[in-house]
């Protein structure tokens, strides 16, 4: 049996079009609000503060912006070895590498941390104080949050992400060990391009 992607009864009533015809109208009007959504300047808030940013050539040349503001977080560390399924989602990351590769661009001054709550700037100093501070340790990272701007390429709906800003928070835990929440540690934006 042939799957049809519309039954006749889900056509519109009062619209005479062919399957075919209907679909391209649909696929137009999609088109459409993509091209509008391009259509706005490139921007992201943060804080309530405008950062101008500029995509890599060939992102701006091929593709059209979708969203200029996709903020998450993604808990990257696993805390109950029972939890399959965090254990499976988890499996290809390696968050130890990313997390020294993160600090040693801090310390090498490739990168500039900002204080998550109030957005000013910190020194190696502060970081260093943050690694000697009792309840934090790298180990201890265990959920990060991005900024991104999300692009799509409309004739073959080919996504590419652009991320912008990451923050990393630590896990803290009561005095009975049981686990709290995430303390941010630090902010960064990341280089606009980087060849």
């Amino acid at each position: 049996m042939k799957m049809e992607l519309f039954q006749k009864k889900d056509m519109p009533k009062g619209l005479n079009f062919k399957r075919g015809a209907f679909i391209h109208l649909l696929l137009s009007v999609l088109l459409g609000v993509l091209i509008l959504s391009h259509c706005s300047g490139p921007h992201e808030k943060d804080n309530g503060n405008k950062i101008t940013v500029s995509p890599p050539d060939s992102i701006r040349q091929n593709y059209s912006l979708i969203a200029d503001t996709i903020n998450y977080g993604v808990v990257v560390h696993n805390l109950d070895s029972a939890d399959l399924w965090k254990k499976k989602s988890l499996s290809g990351f390696d968050r130890k590498n990313f997390i020294d590769l993160i600090f040693n661009s801090i310390y090498n001054k490739e990168i500039q941390p900002y204080d998550y709550f109030t957005g000013e700037s910190l020194s190696v100093r502060d970081i260093k104080k943050l690694e000697n501070d009792p309840e934090f340790s790298r180990s201890k990272i265990g959920k990060i949050q991005f900024l991104e701007r999300w692009y799509i390429e409309t004739t073959t709906l080919n996504m590419v992400k652009k991320v912008h800003s990451v923050m990393l928070a630590y896990e803290t835990f009561r005095d009975d060990g049981s686990f709290r929440g995430y303390k941010p540690a630090f902010k960064i934006f990341l280089p606009k391009e980087r060849n």
